[in-house]
């Protein structure tokens, strides 16, 4: 064998060392790898998706927008056939394709190919955009990642018609590209013409967030990208502040439609139509929220069982973090919860031996400052030693006597034994013997050496052998002594 060859095998032993070095006395409890993270109970703000050595592990999950009761539209661009999360439109043509490559929340985003169509949508009747609609306070959202940028592409377009001083009137709500910039535009969609003009051309090939807000108290209509006002307009008769309210209203006397980068060349993302004016929208890709996994409540076997270390594979890019905790308690109160506080560790450090028969795992996935970076964990693996059971008394002797026998062993010299059984019975290896004045089999001897079992019959053989049993709970029982007989005379 060469030399080279000699030192790779030699380095392979090292690397495998540390798990030969398990004590034949512990075990092993593990989460993630090949147990799939199925021991988890609860995930809090976290995904299970593929990562190191192709299995699932554990990352943040993208602040993604949820359905609530405010939210009229949301788009995901996740996964196709496209559907509006609320439900409350319906999706009647889709040009677009999904790219999980240029994604930026979920699992994909939508490509928009210039003038295929991108997506039109039908407003439903409980929708903002239905016939006969009122609004209030209102927010339109989303991200977006243009690729070109050229005059006329349109981003968003809704059309409509109503009846105003007795003759119909098309209504239109539009955002387009013109001059690097988007421009908004409303035509009877209030009772006067609006168009907001953002001040700073935009970028190709990088996301932004786009957000129109209107604040129907003070008629404040206001553009924002990145969270920064690029635009705003005072929404009145006069067009001043304090000025008579104009509310817009949606025409009832036919039917409407919305259409998504219907000539728009790029990616989008998180589109979102809200019933409220949106105060802190979502910049961040992972939010600044901490994500939470809890594990179920693992049963190690008795009180006595101990904690020996908790390891763990995880990754902390730039500025992430991860943090490790858990709690043991001697009694189960609830299937959920153990009535004991979370104790912080750091993986592979000595945790002291605590005891307890049960145990719960929690981890915390912190983003960094900014949002963008998620920390992973690929497993967490528990090493604890069993409460093992006492080892058996040795050297029984059995001494017969007028209906009785005297029983005499050595006793373990181990801490924690509380006592012994004495089991006996009419036959060798029989132990289910009935009658004697201790009782049946097994007697509680106590925590002695010595032990009379009086009310037997004579002359019948009796078989016997004893236990040692320590203080948990339930206790553990050691194996059984050496198997020896007598047979009680009155002649003794």
């Amino acid at each position: 064998m060469k030399k080279g060859t000699r030192f790779t095998a030699l380095t392979a032993l090292i690397l495998l060392l540390p798990s030969l070095a398990i004590s034949a006395f512990e075990k092993e409890i593990l989460l993630g790898r090949e147990d799939q993270w199925r021991s988890l109970q609860k995930l809090s703000h976290l995904v299970l998706k593929p990562g190191r050595w192709g299995i699932p592990n554990l990352y943040l999950e993208d602040g993604e927008y949820l359905p609530g009761p405010e939210t009229d539209l949301l788009l995901h661009f996740n996964r196709q056939p496209l559907r509006d999360e609320t439900g409350g439109y319906q999706v009647v043509s889709d040009a677009t394709l999904l790219s999980e490559s240029a994604r930026l929340l979920g699992n994909a985003s939508a490509a928009f190919s210039g003038f295929k169509g991108g997506i039109g949508l039908s407003p439903g009747s409980r929708s903002l955009l239905a016939p006969g609609a009122w609004w209030g306070d209102f927010s339109l959202e989303f991200w977006l990642y243009p690729k070109v940028l050229s005059d006329g592409e349109a981003i968003f377009s809704w059309s409509g018609s109503s009846w105003q001083n007795g003759r119909m009137a098309p209504q239109k709500a539009s955002c387009s590209v013109l001059g690097r910039k988007l421009v908004w535009q409303f035509d009877n969609f209030f009772s006067v013409a609006v168009k907001l003009d953002a001040v700073t051309p935009l970028v190709p090939k990088l996301w932004h967030h786009h957000l129109l807000r209107y604040d129907s108290s003070r008629g404040l209509l206001e553009y924002l990208v990145d969270g920064i006002p690029e635009a705003v307009a005072t929404v009145t008769e006069n067009r001043r502040e304090g000025g008579s309210l104009s509310q817009p209203v949606i025409g009832a006397s036919g039917s409407a439609s919305l259409k998504i980068g219907e000539s728009y060349t790029g990616f989008m993302d998180e589109l979102r139509i809200s019933r409220a004016f949106v105060e802190e929208p979502m910049l961040k890709r992972y939010g600044g929220i901490t994500g939470i996994a809890v594990s179920r409540i693992f049963d190690l076997g008795s009180n006595g069982a101990r904690l020996k270390r908790i390891s763990s594979v995880y990754r902390k890019p730039g500025a992430t973090d991860v943090y490790f905790y858990y709690r043991m308690a001697p009694e189960l109160e609830s299937l959920e919860e153990l009535p004991s506080d979370w104790k912080q560790f750091a993986p592979g450090q000595e945790l002291g031996s605590p005891q307890g028969r049960y145990l719960q795992l929690m981890i915390e996935l912190l983003p960094d400052g900014a949002g963008e970076a998620s920390p992973e964990v690929s497993e967490l693996r528990v090493l604890y030693e069993p409460d093992l059971p006492p080892a058996a008394p040795a050297a029984l002797q059995a001494f017969p006597g007028n209906g009785k026998v005297t029983l005499i062993w050595r006793g373990v010299n181990e801490e924690g034994v509380k006592g012994y059984l004495i089991y006996y019975g009419p036959e060798p290896g029989n132990y289910h013997g009935r009658g004697s004045g201790q009782g049946d089999s097994p007697v509680d001897a106590g925590k002695v050496t010595r032990f009379e079992l009086a009310g037997l019959e004579n002359g019948r053989i009796y078989y016997f052998s004893v236990v040692a049993y320590d203080d948990t709970q339930p206790p553990n029982r050691s194996s059984f002594s050496r198997e020896v007989s007598a047979r009680p005379s009155g002649i003794y």
